[in-house]
């Protein structure tokens, strides 16, 4: 088992680096700046494109993966590490109340700024402003970006979007400039362009307010770029004083929204029940993840000396018995640590921790097997050998051989029962009520139990 993992991780390794050597053969810039830098595309040179069938030459890795995946998931990764440096700099206590709901929902990559910006600002805009994962976030950016990189140049094919998005670190503006043949700072595309191409981003990546992300896109940030990013970029790890600064520098005056629905609870009574019963599930899921990194982080200390503090969770999943039951977790999480002073000026530090499921319900200190700090991976190459055959992602140790593995990430429904609003994810319950009384109607047994709504429900939610 251990000879074929190695194979095939070093298979999968081998693709991805001639992959990356072939987007950076074509580039007198080897590489281009970090997250962290701001819109700096002017002193970047022009990228020219490489043909798409230098990747599909006949190589060693011809057989093994298709070099259009490699790229997609290196883009993927790219954007993956955006979001992962945006979520550790927001306040926790920010985090895990107002700015949930914005972040998951809203908070795509794409904009008129860079990726690791646009994500802060539009997570913070959405959260007072519109306020509400059906695939993750980092796959609805790249729906996004690749959608309006597409409107802008409608000659490119999706898998050319896909190259220049890589080009340019899935940076909007750059890949634009970058599949015109133009220098970014000479890029100047019309105000009408760039707000239809941010509709239409915003529309493909499922945005909840598409319209309205438009025009703040388009018009509210280059009204307040300049102190925006200079927040952003003066501060590492961002305080509650200034994400309510951000707040209020966004929302200089109210936007245009869709027309107000109808209340829905009374007309659509079973999907609102569907909703609050999975809603309880996913409290006492997501309450088992935190004791297990509760958990971690004590025998972390006792280990080590060193005290930490949760900052969020940012992968989780589960390893099943042969009776389907859960047997063991990983986890990925953030925290910061205790009473350091020079925290403030740091990034949280990375961990990853395995469980063991033990006789009790609740997790100690006996139930970690395995808890140490991490660096995020921009590919699942490090993964053990279970969650690279499955593609979770989660970020594991060097020694991740060791680990048990083989985890059943949450499904990708989580988000909208964790962040539902009864006034504003009129979708998702439309869409409910309706599949619902399909499922009834689908099952003759159910139709003379019409008045036991609990039995319908349940046996409705167990299938989702």
């Amino acid at each position: 088992m251990g000879g074929r993992h190695n194979r095939s991780r070093r298979r999968r390794a081998k693709a991805e680096a001639e992959a990356a050597i072939l987007i950076a053969s074509d580039s007198p810039e080897k590489a281009f700046p970090s997250s962290g830098a701001s819109a700096t595309f002017s002193e970047r040179p022009v990228q020219r494109k490489i043909p798409f069938s230098k990747l599909t030459e006949s190589s060693p890795m011809e057989e093994e993966e298709d070099p259009r995946r490699v790229l997609r998931r290196s883009l993927l990764g790219q954007i993956r590490g955006y979001y992962l440096d945006s979520i550790s700099r927001l306040p926790t206590t920010d985090l895990t109340t107002t700015l949930a709901r914005g972040l998951l929902i809203a908070g795509h990559c794409y904009g008129p700024l860079h990726p690791a910006h646009n994500i802060l600002l539009n997570a913070v805009w959405h959260s007072p402003a519109t306020g509400s994962m059906c695939p993750s976030s980092a796959t609805r950016s790249l729906d996004g970006l690749v959608a309006s990189l597409r409107y802008h140049c409608p000659a490119l094919s999706h898998d050319d979007a896909i190259w220049h998005l890589n080009l340019s670190r899935a940076d909007l503006r750059a890949a634009v400039a970058s599949a015109r043949g133009a220098a970014p700072s000479l890029f100047r595309p019309a105000e009408l362009d760039v707000k239809a191409a941010f509709q239409v981003a915003a529309k493909t990546a499922r945005h909840p307010k598409p319209a309205a992300f438009a025009l703040f896109a388009s018009s509210v940030i280059p009204s307040v770029e300049r102190d925006a990013v200079s927040l952003l970029n003066n501060k590492r790890r961002l305080s509650s004083a200034d994400i309510l600064c951000l707040s209020t520098m966004l929302l200089p005056s109210p936007l245009p929204d869709e027309l107000p629905h109808p209340p829905l609870q009374d007309r659509c009574r079973k999907a609102f029940e569907i909703i609050t019963r999975k809603r309880k599930l996913f409290i006492i899921w997501y309450e088992r993840w935190v004791k297990i990194a509760d958990a971690a982080l004590r025998k972390y200390a006792q280990q080590t000396g060193s005290h930490y503090q949760l900052h969020i969770i940012y992968g989780t999943g589960t390893l099943k018995d042969e009776f389907n039951l859960d047997r063991s977790f990983h986890i990925n999480f953030m925290a910061w640590p205790k009473d350091d002073p020079s925290s403030a000026r740091e990034a949280p530090a990375f961990f990853f921790a395995e469980a063991v499921r033990g006789p009790d319900p609740g997790f100690c200190e006996e139930n970690v097997t395995s808890c140490c700090t991490v660096q995020p991976s921009p590919s699942e190459v490090d993964s053990c050998h279970s969650c690279l055959t499955k593609k979770f992602r989660i970020d594991h140790p060097d020694d991740y051989e060791n680990f048990d593995g083989g985890l059943d990430c949450p499904i990708t429904l989580e988000v909208d029962y964790r962040c539902f609003d009864p006034d504003r994810d009129i979708d998702l319950v439309e869409y409910l009520d309706q599949d619902f009384h399909r499922y009834v109607s689908s099952l003759p047994w159910l139709r003379g139990h019409k008045d036991d709504g609990d039995l319908s429900i349940l046996g409705y939610c167990s299938g989702m």
